[in-house]
C-alpha cells in the first residue's frame, strides 16, 4: 500500500496471485499473511506467527511444489526467521548481507529472531569482515563464512553494445550510479559533484525509496528510475566513470558493493566514498575522504576506461568461484 514500496509489490502480489512461478528450475513465490512484520510495530506474537496465518498456508504452497523436506534452507531475510521451525530441513544457511541494526524498522523481536537465527545456523555467510568478525566474537555454532559479493563476468564484460537512447542527447562524460536510491545513498554528495563539474553529466539508475527530487533539480543530473537488471549491460558499457556515493555509517561499513564489480568488469573506473570494506577489498578504486576529493577523484578517473587492471580485477571475483566455496562447506554439513 505505502507508495515507496509499490514498485515491488505489484510483482509480490503477481507470484502471490499465481501461486508460485517456476524459470530456470527456480520457483518465486511472495506470500500474504493476515499478520505483516509493519516497521515500527512487531511484536514477538507477530513475528513468531506471521508463518502461521498465510493464505492460502506458505508451507502448503511449499508441500505441492515438492518442497515439503529439503536438505538446505537458505535464508537471507530475518522477518522470515521463524521459517526453520516450519519446514523439515537438514542443514541452515543464514546469509547475512547487511548490519541489519543500522537500517530502520527492524525491532527488538526481529532482531531477537536474527540472533536466535545465527545461534540456530549450521552455516553463517557474510560479505563483509567487520559482519564477519563480530560473528566470529559471538562464538557461533555453526561455521562463519567471508563469502563477499561478486560478479555476472559474461553479462557486463561484453563490449559491442548499442548506446542507450538516453545516451543520444547527453553530450559530454557520463557519470553513472546504478543500484537502490535509498537513506544511505549521498544525494548532497551527487548535487555538489555536479554543480562542481558542470560539464559532465551524472546518470542515475535504480529505485528510488526517498525524495529524489534535489537531484532531478539539477540540469546536469539525469534520474532515469527503475531498470530490469538485463537491461543494465549496455548503459555500463557507454559510461566514463561508475560512482558509489554512499554515507558513512554503521549500515554503509557492512557493505561489499556489488555494483563495484559490475563497474569494473565493464571496464568502468570507479569512484566511491571511503569505508573499511571497500578499503579492504583491495580494488583499482579511487576512494574519497570528502565531498571535493570525490569530485576530484572523476575527473582523475576519466580516461581510465578499459584499463586492464579493473577488467582483471572483476575476473577474479566471479560468482561461480563464490558458489563452488559455499557448496562444498554445504556438502561438508551433508554429509556429517
Amino acid at each position: 500500500i505505502r507508495k515507496r514500496d509499490r514498485i515491488y509489490s505489484r510483482e509480490k502480489l503477481r507470484l502471490w496471485m499465481k501461486g508460485g512461478e517456476w524459470q530456470d528450475n527456480i520457483l518465486s513465490y511472495s506470500y500474504m499473511t493476515m499478520l505483516p512484520i509493519l516497521p515500527f510495530w512487531a511484536p514477538d506474537f507477530i513475528v513468531k506467527n506471521t508463518l502461521n496465518v498465510t493464505v492460502p498456508s506458505a508451507k502448503g504452497v511449499l508441500r505441492r511444489h515438492g518442497f515439503g523436506q529439503v536438505d538446505v534452507i537458505w535464508m537471507e531475510n530475518p522477518h522470515l526467521c521463524e521459517l526453520p521451525a516450519q519446514l523439515q530441513h537438514k542443514v541452515l544457511v543464514y546469509r547475512v548481507a547487511d548490519e541489519i541494526g543500522g537500517f530502520s524498522g527492524y525491532t527488538s523481536a526481529i532482531l531477537r529472531r536474527h540472533e536466535h537465527a545465527l545461534r540456530s545456523a549450521h552455516i553463517v555467510i557474510t560479505t563483509a569482515r567487520s559482519l564477519f568478525e563480530k560473528y566470529v566474537k559471538m562464538g557461533l555454532a555453526g561455521k562463519v563464512l567471508y563469502v563477499p559479493n561478486a560478479v555476472e563476468f559474461p553479462r557486463f564484460s561484453v563490449k559491442d553494445h548499442a548506446k542507450p537512447p538516453e545516451y543520444n542527447d547527453i553530450a559530454g562524460p557520463i557519470i553513472l550510479y546504478a543500484g537502490s536510491i535509498a537513506p544511505w545513498f549521498d544525494q548532497d554528495l551527487v548535487v555538489a559533484c555536479a554543480k562542481k563539474l558542470n560539464n559532465f553529466n551524472f546518470v542515475i539508475i535504480g529505485p528510488a525509496t526517498v525524495d529524489v527530487s534535489q537531484m532531478a533539480a539539477v540540469k546536469n543530473i539525469h534520474v532515469l528510475g527503475s531498470m530490469e537488471y538485463d537491461k543494465l549491460p549496455p548503459y555500463f558499457r557507454h559510461a566514463d566513470v561508475g560512482i558509489i556515493p554512499f554515507k558513512k555509517n554503521e549500515l554503509v561499513g557492512a557493505v561489499n558493493p556489488l555494483k563495484l564489480y559490475e563497474y569494473m568488469a565493464s571496464g568502468l573506473p570507479v569512484v566511491s566514498s571511503d569505508w573499511r570494506e571497500i578499503r579492504e577489498m583491495g580494488s583499482p578504486a579511487l576512494l574519497a575522504q570528502n565531498t571535493d576529493a570525490f569530485a576530484d577523484l572523476i575527473g582523475q578517473a576519466l580516461g581510465g576506461k578499459d584499463n586492464e587492471e579493473l577488467v582483471s580485477y572483476a575476473r577474479t571475483h566471479s560468482w561461480q568461484s563464490r558458489f563452488e566455496e559455499v557448496t562444498r562447506e554445504i556438502e561438508n554439513c551433508l554429509a556429517k
